[in-house]
């Protein structure tokens, strides 16, 4: 979802028979046949839109930008509750107009050690990474992060680009999920 009708057309109803959002909404099994059967439920979610060194992109589930998992700054902008099998935002919803973001190294923060983020790593599973002084979360409506060298960018799991600035906002109701 790297790209949405700036004209404001809504878009089409996005199918879910797997990634991060599926799991959001209960993993239920049937895949496509399910989509087009009585069983399918139809839904609005937000949107993330990014602007990422001036380029806008969008995004269903989450942004992240980092370099290496294990040192350095790292941000991740979350609209669902987890990235693969990471719990990063255990209290976000895919509509509740907020983005979930959370944070090491940023802002003139201290970025986690190596040693404290494999502690980290072995709770991200069910999100007890946090509360922890080295990682900031907050839920907002949109946020700006400024990088000194280049970041990696991946939208929901896809990496896109590099950037050196950041901005996220949410765009309540934007989309539509079957599941």
């Amino acid at each position: 979802m790297t790209e949405q009708s700036e004209a404001g057309a809504s878009p089409e109803p996005i199918g879910l028979c797997g990634g991060d959002l599926w799991r959001v909404v209960g993993a239920p099994g049937g895949g496509i046949g399910r989509l087009q059967s009585q069983d399918a439920q139809t839904v609005p979610i937000d949107l993330i839109r990014v602007q990422a060194d001036g380029t806008t992109l969008w995004a269903c589930a989450h942004v992240i930008a980092r370099n290496s998992w294990w040192s350095g700054p790292v941000v991740a902008v979350m609209n669902a509750d987890r990235a693969g099998g990471w719990r990063l935002a255990p209290a976000a919803h895919p509509n509740d107009g907020r983005l979930h973001v959370v944070h090491t190294g940023c802002d003139g923060a201290a970025a986690l050690s190596f040693a404290q983020r494999l502690l980290a790593r072995r709770r991200l599973g069910a999100g007890t990474h946090v509360p922890h002084p080295a990682i900031a979360l907050r839920r907002v409506e949109q946020a700006e992060f400024s990088f000194e060298r280049p970041m990696g960018l991946w939208l929901d799991g896809e990496r896109v680009a590099k950037c050196r600035t950041l901005e996220v906002s949410i765009e309540p109701d934007a989309a539509t999920v079957v599941f």
